[in-house]
């Protein structure tokens, strides 16, 4: 199960926290909110410390939004450690809710 919570949207920044499992069969959830925040702000942050799985597909749809908007934090650390092989940052802890 996936679940989403915006934690806070300014025209500068979204905040997204991500909860649970991101596989395939809830990733249209994910795309469509991702989405709707990206083009309502300049740069989508994903809070990731409650993601306790990814597939292959969570991190091809991550791979499609990989960028200067968007910024990965707090993973767990397999979840960095896989990432970081797809050639993606997630950083610990730090930035600031909107």
């Amino acid at each position: 199960m996936l679940r989403l919570t915006v934690r806070g949207q300014t025209p500068e920044e979204a905040l997204l926290q991500v909860e649970g499992w991101v596989v395939e069969p809830d990733l249209s959830l994910l795309a469509q909110e991702g989405a709707r925040l990206l083009a309502a702000s300049q740069r989508l942050v994903l809070d990731l410390k409650g993601v306790v799985f990814m597939d292959a597909a969570g991190v091809a749809l991550l791979e499609q939004w990989a960028g200067p908007r968007l910024a990965l934090r707090d993973g767990p650390p397999f979840l960095r450690l896989l990432l970081q092989r797809h050639g993606l940052h997630c950083e610990e802890g730090g930035e600031k809710e909107p």
